[in-house]
């Protein structure tokens, strides 16, 4: 055993060595330095697990690439776009078409977007490169005037600087003189909401824009390296980002800046510290990545287009590195996930060529799983920014296998509650203590090959949005001595273990235990084999019934699925795509499905209740 880990070390060691020389030759703006601490690589949460992928897919075959290629990102940008336009103002500003006012960061991320179609010569629409360089404008005027929509100055730096860099050869002196002087007269002091707070994202989001201005001759590095000091604090072991709530999305936003400011040439004294943990996090984020090509769910913001952008940029930038570090194989896995992410964006383009903000094709008037915050303009552009972004960053590379393909593990990572499972394009998530607020404790994410992800579930009911204020997931509940009802998922406590059970080619399985009283405990174990979910709960201490309760999708605003069921099995079909809850419990199941519906971030859901006696529940999903 000692023999084949060590050979794991040597050989992990072997390949960042080679990548740590091959990212000598890229030139400036590619030059992340691969390293990984010799004493962390034993310990490291996925250096076997890397190992074994690294080693199973020389063996696998990727039988279906997306057929897209990095000129994608322009047509989704391009499309995006042109709706946008028809929404600006005389003064430039984007206003959003349902709050009628221009918000947040909305214009400078427009500017970029266009920036690039136009210096990529993508478009000559002459009327659209005129409308970005309004657009920057627009955001060079709040620049000088101190003041940004919202309070968003510290969002506004890092795609204007973008934008400037890109539109500059098509300006005229007298349009270019106004943005150098608004750029250099920022003070980050006035500007930044976040200026030396760095209790969250928006110091480091602002940190980005100030390396840029400096990579622009603007300023000096000093308030950068300041910020990425006490930024240290919110990077977990695993290399990700952590902030108040543990949020999925912000995790993955805080890393793709880092990591941009890598690619683009940062090497202040923070460097090795950064890149050894941003490498860490890429990998997390690959292996955390849906077969669908989505990020996983968790807290605030999930379920937005944007979080498959910044995927796709933060793919884009280690698929790169590893090419130039002569490592095509694992190049071409991150080149798999990147437009993966992409082909998923493509699935939630609107009619007119603008995007569903939230995963749901509900009008956009009606807001459905929106958080307060979130504006059709605003995250539309957020995230074509960021395909501009990945387009930048991207290579001519090939789609290889990626995790998400193969699957053949169980990933728990503690520090986010959380455990993925994923075997040959199907995939768990499993929240371990829901926050309560925007997700229930239990199975939130069920997504099996061939149907849609959507319907597995992609995610539990949360409290913050149904009208009864509570949390509903995939799992089991029962009655108290006074006859109440008891759920998994409404509980907020640490399981008191987490086991993984099997992880091979053909299973993974993993068990969570629950002891919630001096009596009652709560086992779940949970499989994936041959593209189906097997889930067995034990209700230990409990002496009346138990039931199990499914979220189900009935309406994602364009399709109302269909429900059926029989003696013991659940169908639940959207046109020709549909998933099967199958009781496996050898007592005769009773089946209630409510007419009642909540409000979920795909659409409305009812609640399958599925009544069963005794104490375990043994249950699959399948494809009908």
């Amino acid at each position: 055993m000692r023999r084949i880990q060590l050979f794991k070390i040597v050989t992990f060691l072997c390949l960042l060595v080679a990548l740590s020389a091959g990212c000598e030759r890229g030139s400036e703006g590619t030059n992340i330095r691969f390293l990984v601490e010799q004493d962390s690589i034993e310990t490291w949460l996925l250096s076997d697990k890397i190992a074994a992928f690294t080693e199973g897919s020389k063996h696998a075959e990727l039988k279906n690439t997306t057929g897209l290629t990095k000129n994608d990102y322009l047509k989704v940008i391009e499309g995006q776009v042109k709706v946008m336009q028809t929404y600006q103002n005389e003064k430039g500003g984007i206003v959003d078409p349902v709050r009628k006012k221009e918000l947040y960061y909305t214009t400078p991320c427009y500017a970029h977007s266009v920036s690039v179609l136009a210096s990529s010569g993508y478009t000559k629409d002459t009327a659209l490169i005129e409308s970005g360089m309004k657009a920057l404008d627009n955001a060079c005027g709040h620049l000088k005037n101190q003041w940004a929509p919202g309070n968003h100055g510290d969002f506004f730096t890092w795609p204007v600087l973008f934008a400037y860099r890109h539109l500059k050869s098509f300006a005229d002196s007298t349009r270019l003189k106004n943005w150098t002087e608004s750029i250099a007269g920022i003070k980050p002091e006035k500007f930044y909401a976040y200026h030396r707070n760095y209790s969250m994202n928006w110091n480091l989001v602002h940190a980005a824009g100030e390396f840029l201005r400096y990579k622009e001759g603007f300023t000096d590095v000093h308030y950068v390296d300041t910020c990425l000091h006490h930024q240290k604090k919110h990077i977990t072991a695993e290399g990700m980002y952590k902030e108040w709530g543990d949020p999925l999305a912000y995790d993955l936003f805080s890393r793709h800046y880092l990591t941009g400011m890598l690619a683009l040439g940062y090497q202040g004294e923070h460097l090795d510290y950064y890149s050894n943990n941003m490498t860490k996090g890429a990998w997390m984020s690959l292996f955390m990545q849906s077969p669908t090509g989505e990020l996983p769910t968790g807290y605030r913001s999930t379920h937005h287009i944007w979080n498959e952008a910044e995927q796709a940029m933060l793919f884009e930038i280690f698929a790169q590195q590893y090419k130039l570090a002569g490592q095509d194989g694992i190049a071409g896995s991150f080149k798999r996930a990147a437009m993966l992410s992409l082909q998923n964006i493509k699935g939630w383009i609107r009619p007119d060529g603008s995007g569903y903000a939230v995963k749901n094709k509900f009008p956009i008037e009606k807001r459905q799983g929106y958080e307060s915050y979130t504006a059709h303009s605003t995250y539309n552009m957020l995230a074509t920014s960021m395909l501009a972004q990945a387009y930048e960053f991207a290579a001519n590379i090939d789609e290889g296998i990626c995790p998400a393909d193969m699957g053949g593990y169980i990933l728990p990572v503690k520090s986010f509650h959380k455990v993925f499972a994923s075997l040959n394009g199907s995939y768990i998530e499993y929240d371990t203590k829901g926050d309560q607020k925007y997700n229930p404790t239990g199975i939130l994410r069920v997504h099996l090959k061939g149907t849609s992800p959507q319907l597995g579930p992609s995610d539990g009911i949360a409290a913050m949005w149904n009208q009864e204020g509570t949390s509903i997931a995939l799992g089991p509940s029962w009655q108290n001595n006074e006859g109440d009802w008891i759920s998994l998922a409404q509980q907020k406590v640490e399981p008191t273990e987490v086991k993984v059970l099997e992880e091979s080619k053909d299973r993974v399985a993993f068990k969570v235990v629950y002891v919630l009283t001096d009596s009652v405990k709560i086992q779940e174990t949970i499989s994936i084999e041959n593209n189906v979910a097997f889930v067995k709960d034990s209700i230990v201490g409990v002496k009346g019934n138990t039931k199990l309760t499914w979220p189900m999708l009935v309406d994602d605003g364009e399709t109302k699925s269909e429900v059926n069921s029989s003696a013991n099995t659940i169908r639940l079909m959207k046109g020709n795509e549909g998933i099967q809850l199958k009781v496996l419990s050898k007592s005769k199941p009773i089946i209630h499905i409510p007419n009642q519906t909540y409000n979920h971030r795909n659409g409305m859901a009812k609640v399958a209740e599925i009544q069963i006696d005794g104490n375990v529940i043994e249950y699959s999903l399948s494809l009908p």
